[in-house]
């Protein structure tokens, strides 16, 4: 799978994330592509061909948490998954596990984020559905995990067994992909790679072409 999360780039919200999937399914298989968004855009995508994410959910009930992500909001939406614990979004391992739980009570895809194969083995307690490692390191960076630290892959996915790896951090080119799934992942995370790509369809194509 590839997982391409907008975060809150201005060519990945509002109008500009519909033109962005529509560009990315023309050219590559919609099926091998998520795109986890701001839960304002999730509406927007409920009739596209991919499935889509929430970026975050709280770990909480619906009642009065102003400000908070309700699971049950983005699920309503269309989301079919979320990111938890993003390295942008970091949580502390109680509100990790609040949300994995929630997510799980929902029916909902969990990709908890972990930055060190120790994380990676810590959030397994969880059993999230998978774990995606990224170095905080190399993330929008010129050089993949994949190329500058592939050793450090295989630990991961040995660390965060029996749950699946994902990896990310720096993916773009179908080596990147092929090279993490050589490595034990079942796919990737990607972010500037395809949604700041001057041809994000061609980007993502790219992609899928690894897996």
């Amino acid at each position: 799978m590839i997982i391409i999360n907008t975060k809150a780039y201005r060519k990945g919200v509002g109008e500009k994330v519909e033109k962005l999937v529509e560009n990315c399914i023309e050219v590559a298989d919609p099926k091998k592509l998520i795109f986890s968004v701001q839960p304002e855009d999730l509406l927007r995508l409920e009739d596209s061909e991919v499935e889509v994410f929430a970026q975050h959910i709280d770990g909480v009930e619906p009642g009065s948490h102003t400000g908070s992500i309700l699971g049950e909001g983005v699920k309503e939406a269309g989301a079919t998954g979320t990111l938890i614990n993003h390295s942008e979004n970091r949580l502390e391992k109680e509100k990790i596990k609040a949300s994995v739980d929630k997510a799980k009570e929902l029916g909902l895809t969990t990709v908890v984020c972990a930055q060190s194969p120790e994380e990676c083995a810590e959030l397994s307690e969880f059993e999230p559905d998978y774990i995606a490692f990224e170095p905080p390191e190399l993330i929008g960076g010129d050089i993949s995990v994949a190329e500058a630290e592939p050793e450090i892959i295989e630990e991961a996915v040995e660390a965060a067994a029996p749950v699946t790896a994902l990896t990310g951090a720096g993916i773009k080119t179908s080596e990147d992909v092929s090279k993490s799934i050589e490595l034990g992942c079942e796919g990737v995370l990607v972010a500037s790679g395809v949604v700041k790509a001057e041809n994000p369809g061609e980007a993502a194509k790219e992609l899928v072409s690894g897996l």
